[in-house]
């Protein structure tokens, strides 16, 4: 027998008892909790996608190739990380990152834009290659990421306010929803509010099913080209909510249950699905934050050693969602506008509440540095064609440093 024969069949054996080692570990909550991730997952952030290509002028084969790419490249990475270090990695997109397209993207022709997606996940791979993860992220004062973060998503919960005005019985209907499910079963709040939502468009006959199908996604393409405008104005911003509003309390998440997962090769692991999403239109591809409770936690299963199954769940459902992103698309197109506002504004309340909890209590003796970041955030403020996101970051910066210097 050669040595190469004698290779193959170790290996074979090796694969044989790690199937067999996962059918062991599969249970029925397993199951639950990575159907439950991802349905909560899509629940809320899937819909600000839907505000993108409104403030855009996206079509809906470019969304539907969006979410396909998404679906697609979290689902890959969520497996094969999740089977080979038997930790529950499940991946999902920067929500922040989601939220600040709404305003990012207006204006800017969509290839420029996926110029921008390139350029960031390429600096967040290079991060990933050289060790500097920890470094980049220690840099940049969690109260300026946060409070950054805040000013964002704030819109959302304003937009939200203002539209129980003119539909307040829808509106407020989903509004009663939210708080009243949160009361018994946070996790599930946005998943009802979306159930709820969609049974009373149809019952007040504002829901328009006429064009919903089953149908697979078409991949849309994008040819990138590249500015300096976009560059600043998208990649630079992107880059820091990515780090510190997903990858840092996604690791965080899963280091709160005990793992300890390699920072750098969950983020070269991520960068490089990224950088092959971009051109389908996907900005980014990170370690899920609020989702990651849901397969790391006890509900997966009592053993922490075998709730990656979870995880590997998770991400077989991704691909299932995926390849169905084209009806997701008429089924949101469907929804009435203030249902679609509502929604994004209820599934944010939580990450904006938890950002300015953050921004305000992370250097208490420097509350001026997050208090004009989450100024100039929510701003329309722009100079040399640069956008408030990017200011917003340069002004934290600048105070934080210059409030470390006078202490000496």
């Amino acid at each position: 027998m050669t040595r190469a024969t004698q290779a193959e069949m170790t290996v074979k054996a090796e694969d044989q008892g790690a199937t067999r080692h996962l059918r062991s570990d599969f249970t029925g909550s397993a199951l639950i909790a990575g159907i439950v991730a991802i349905i909560v997952g899509y629940a809320g952030p899937t819909i600000i996608v839907f505000k993108v290509a409104e403030t855009a002028n996206l079509s809906d084969g470019l969304i539907a190739s969006w979410l396909w790419s998404y679906s697609v490249g979290s689902g890959i990475v969520t497996i094969v990380a999740s089977w080979l270090t038997r930790q529950p990695l499940i991946m999902a997109w920067s929500t922040p990152g989601v939220a600040f397209l709404v305003f990012a993207l207006v204006g800017v022709p969509f290839s420029d834009a996926v110029g921008a997606f390139i350029i960031s996940n390429l600096a967040i791979l290079a991060i990933g290659l050289v060790g500097w993860f920890r470094r980049i992220v220690d840099a940049i004062p969690m109260s300026v990421a946060a409070a950054l973060n805040a000013g964002i998503l704030m819109p959302f919960a304003i937009q939200l306010i203002a539209d129980s005005q003119v539909e307040p019985v829808l509106v407020g209907t989903m509004i009663a929803t939210f708080f009243i499910c949160r009361l018994y079963s946070p996790r599930w709040a946005v998943a009802s509010v979306l159930a709820v939502g969609l049974l009373l468009c149809i019952a007040l006959g504002k829901f328009d099913g006429s064009t919903l199908s089953l149908s697979l996604v078409s991949p849309v393409v994008t040819t990138p080209t590249f500015s300096i405008e976009a560059v600043i104005n998208i990649a630079i911003p992107l880059t820091v909510l990515a780090l510190t509003g997903q990858y840092l309390p996604g690791l965080t998440v899963l280091r709160s249950y005990g793992y300890q997962p390699n920072s750098d090769k969950v983020v070269r692991m991520c960068g490089i699905a990224s950088l092959l999403a971009a051109p389908f239109g996907c900005h980014s591809i990170n370690p899920s934050s609020m989702i990651a409770g849901i397969v790391a936690g006890p509900e997966a299963n009592a053993d922490p050693d075998k709730r990656y199954v979870a995880a590997i769940v998770a991400g077989v459902v991704y691909l299932v969602f995926g390849s169905l992103a084209a009806s997701f698309v008429m089924l949101f197109a469907a929804l009435p506008a203030e249902a679609v506002v509502a929604l994004a504004g209820l599934s944010l309340l939580a990450a904006i509440a938890n950002s300015l909890q953050t921004a305000f209590t992370q250097e208490t003796d420097n509350i001026i540095a997050p208090t004009v970041v989450l100024a100039i955030a929510l701003s329309d403020f722009s100079l040399f064609s640069i956008g408030s996101p990017f200011w917003a970051i340069v002004a934290g910066l600048i105070v934080t440093v210059s409030a470390k210097w006078r202490r000496g």
